[in-house]
């Protein structure tokens, strides 16, 4: 094998890697493809590359894109050439809940649980699936145990009743200013508790699971005189899913006010590159 190997299979992996962070998804998949290429000319594994390496990259690569599909595809090719990646069990486990396809995402994250113990990750989403079953009290010692054993990256929920949640949007909602929330007259501001199934399964692929609120309507830019609505213009957000992600009630009221301020910008016909743009991705 010459030895010049390892420092382009390096190269093309920090490039694929800063492409994907750069957004240009098709350009990091294709440093992937040449380097999995470089790679079966020579065998599948350097002493610092494998193959399983660049196809675990090329997943992450879609699931920063946001494609979980193709990223559980890829992540299940490294669990079929590779069964001693727990990793890319993990990853199939986790891309299915975002999937929705919950029960796979059970099954397959309960067998990793055994595996490696001491994945936190494994027991964040247990905790979220035994939340989906009403099962708040197991659910609770799966995100204390996700915690401790990663605090940094998983915080603690801060439970708060719906009441609680309702006072501190409506306080929200009378800080808008006079001009936006004159427009909004007509747009209520619901709560929910979590997407609601029919919600989830209305788009193919499924909408995430975890999504912390939605704009359901017409855009007030692409209304007329002439617009026939079919169903009540609406901004609902999550509360569930918003407390999921605040480890204390002030992270909670600033979740809520940038979710309220997106979903607010996309009824003014505002994408999400320009809402990104405004800080409110």
């Amino acid at each position: 094998m010459p030895d010049n190997i390892d420092p382009q299979l390096e190269q093309l992996y920090n490039s694929a890697q800063s492409a994907s962070s750069e957004g240009l998804k098709e350009e990091a998949l294709k440093k992937c493809e040449e380097a999995i290429e470089l790679l079966e000319s020579y065998g599948e594994e350097t002493e610092r590359h494998s193959f399983s390496d660049f196809v675990m990259l090329m997943a992450d690569i879609h699931w920063t894109a946001g494609d979980y599909e193709a990223a559980y595809g890829e992540y299940q090719r490294v669990a079929n050439h590779d069964p001693e990646r727990s990793d890319a069990r993990v990853a199939m486990g986790v891309a299915l809940y975002h999937l929705c396809r919950f029960t796979a995402s059970q099954t397959i994250l309960e067998m990793c649980s055994l595996e490696d113990p001491e994945d936190a990750e494994i027991w964040y989403y247990l905790g979220l699936l035994a939340l989906r079953s009403e099962k708040r009290e197991l659910a609770r010692n799966h995100f204390e145990l996700a915690h401790e054993l990663q605090e940094n990256r998983f915080l603690l929920p801060v439970e708060i009743t719906e009441t609680e949640i309702t006072e501190i949007v409506q306080a929200l909602v009378d800080e808008i200013p006079e001009a936006i929330r004159n427009a909004l007259d007509n747009v209520p501001v619901i709560l929910e508790t979590r997407p609601p199934d029919e919600l989830l399964f209305s788009s193919d692929p499924p909408i995430d699971p975890t999504v912390l609120g939605i704009f359901d309507g017409i855009p007030v830019i692409e209304e007329s005189s002439t617009t026939i609505h079919t169903a009540p213009t609406r901004i609902v957000l999550f509360s569930e899913n918003i407390w999921l992600i605040a480890g204390d009630r002030a992270t909670l009221e600033e979740e809520l006010w940038i979710t309220l301020k997106h979903e607010i910008g996309h009824y003014f016909g505002l994408s999400e590159e320009e809402l990104a743009e405004r800080g409110l991705e």
